[in-house]
């Protein structure tokens, strides 16, 4: 999935723009977001985190529940951070 930010002057229709964007072939889904651009970015940066995370410990559950992996233990953690100490 490819994103593209669109910046608009306060002026400007920004429903009539997002519906217009959401006609263009290939365009899954358009969202408006008011407020500071650079607070939007990190509030995106820290949702994609946060999918991520759960992705991997989703994945690595999967993986424990087919005998592939095994899942760590309180017991393991508590070791495993004592041993970075």
């Amino acid at each position: 999935m490819t994103q593209i930010l669109v910046t608009l002057n306060d002026d400007v229709a920004s429903q009539t723009v997002r519906k217009a964007i959401e006609l263009l072939r290939g365009v899954a889904s358009a969202k408006v977001f008011k407020g500071n651009a650079e607070a939007v970015a990190e509030k995106r940066h820290q949702e994609a985190y946060v999918k991520e995370s759960l992705t991997r410990a989703f994945d690595e559950l999967k993986r424990a529940r087919r005998g592939e992996h095994k899942m760590m233990t309180d017991e393991d953690l508590w070791q495993s951070l004592r041993l970075r100490v």
